[in-house]
């Protein structure tokens, strides 16, 4: 019986996320919401919209993911405490959360980069090279701290092979 509900409770979780989306596309592209939030908040610009956005998006990532993981080990093991879990977790998720910052990044430069080749200023300049230079930089982090993510995992998990050794020993020596 409660899988049943759990089961009718997924889909609604996807339809409303799905209708957020939307409606932060519409806000994006409704002027009269553009010109309230410039009011509203100084110095905030729309064309650093996609670093906000991924910012938003790890923020809501981090508390929801810590909510999980307190309600996964509290809620049924409350007299027995795994800090060694909680910690994994949320170095993980740490983790993970510099991953999706440094993807909003790049994608952020990526669009700053397209906005000064197609500007009318001369494309061969300090601004290209920055540009590039910053692209690249934001690539590496995002690279390492997926591969950070990897080790702690592997620090969690023990390490384990994957795939067997190349040079076995055999037990039959004929």
């Amino acid at each position: 019986m409660s899988d049943e509900i759990a089961d009718r409770r997924r889909p609604r979780f996807w339809i409303g996320l799905l209708a957020f989306i939307i409606l932060l596309i519409f806000l994006y592209f409704y002027t009269p919401f553009e010109t309230l939030v410039k009011d509203s908040i100084p110095n905030i610009h729309f064309n650093n919209v996609i670093f906000w956005f991924a910012s938003v998006v790890g923020i809501i990532a981090y508390a929801v993911s810590h909510w999980q993981s307190f309600r996964n080990n509290l809620s049924s093991h409350v007299s027995d405490l795994n800090v060694p879990v909680l910690v994994f977790d949320t170095l993980q998720v740490s983790i993970l959360i510099a991953v999706i910052f440094c993807a909003g990044a790049t994608l952020q430069a990526v669009a700053m980069l397209a906005e000064h080749l197609m500007s009318s200023a001369p494309i061969i300049g300090s601004g290209l090279g920055e540009n590039l230079l910053a692209i690249v930089l934001l690539v590496v982090m995002a690279v390492l701290f997926y591969l950070l993510h990897h080790v702690v995992r592997a620090f969690r998990d023990g390490w384990q092979t994957r795939r067997p050794p190349r040079f076995g020993s055999s037990s039959s020596d004929g």
